[in-house]
């Protein structure tokens, strides 16, 4: 059975990227697609965009993949979307913001989605994406670095495109897990071999270089801590810039095996971050 995606979904422009982005990635995958609405009811009856329309359009474009709708009474967007997304689940969501670089808009509904989602977290920009190609794996040293490998050469194999790994080492030379960026592309190259596998290496501030290497590509993939393993509402730095200046489609990752094990630990214990890997 395929991936299930669930999409916030209220009918604007990004939103309808995002639809679109998980439609032809469910197509790929023989997942479904959930448009998820929630319908805030701040002052009198809740008014809901037409989604039956959108649900014809979007069975219409894909017919191989099976489209629902789920309304959601709720105050809280953000808490409604958590509240049906399970940790197999892929959460999809599109966003205006990009290349607006240290912006500080610590609010958005993106950065609360990533920040608080225990499944993966996909972010889509509104923008263009027909002819992009490549995928980028934003590589530190973190346990999770591996995971972050390979789904993004995964991603890259599906579309039959380059990979590109990216490690950016700080001035102060953290960053690096002492393995070289070129060993560690290698071993993906061993277990892809038909994959084109490149690697960038440089010395500067993480979420500029992942930026600018994701420009014109087709999927930028980086890792996060399960929410079980943060602080409420923390969002490592990288992350926080990266998903506030998009300059491609973002796919947040977290390792199945060790979601698992930090939603078993709880949230009282804060052990050392799975996958703040870029």
């Amino acid at each position: 059975m395929g991936e299930r995606y669930i999409v916030g979904f209220d009918d604007s422009r990004p939103s309808r990227r995002a639809l679109d982005w998980a439609l032809d990635r469910a197509a790929r995958d023989h997942g479904s697609v959930v448009l998820a609405h929630v319908r805030t009811v701040p002052d009198g009856p809740p008014s809901d965009p037409d989604l039956e329309a959108a649900v014809t359009r979007a069975r219409t474009r894909r017919r191989d993949v099976a489209v629902s709708l789920l309304r959601i009474d709720g105050d809280d967007v953000v808490a409604a979307l958590l509240g049906v997304a399970e940790d197999e689940d892929l959460l999809v969501v599109g966003t205006h913001k990009t290349g607006h670089l240290h912006g500080r808009a610590l609010g958005t509904r993106a950065l609360a989605l990533a920040a608080g989602a225990r499944c993966s977290v996909v972010v889509v920009p509104d923008t263009d994406l027909r002819f992009r190609r490549g995928v980028v794996a934003g590589v530190g040293g973190g346990a999770g670095a591996a995971h972050v490998c390979e789904t993004a050469a995964r991603e890259a194999e599906h579309r039959e495109e380059e990979l590109v790994l990216v490690r950016a080492l700080e001035p102060d030379g953290s960053g690096d897990d002492g393995t070289p960026l070129g060993t560690t592309g290698g071993r993906v190259q061993d277990a892809h071999p038909l994959l084109e596998v490149s690697a960038r290496t440089a010395s500067r501030p993480a979420a500029p270089m992942l930026l600018d290497v994701a420009l014109g590509h087709a999927l930028l993939v980086i890792g996060a801590r399960h929410p079980a393993q943060a602080r409420a509402g923390y969002v490592g730095a990288v992350l926080h810039d990266v998903l506030i200046n998009l300059t491609a489609p973002v796919l947040v990752t977290r390792h199945r095996d060790l979601v698992a094990t930090a939603a078993a630990s709880g949230a009282a214990t804060r052990p050392d971050p799975i996958e703040e890997n870029a």
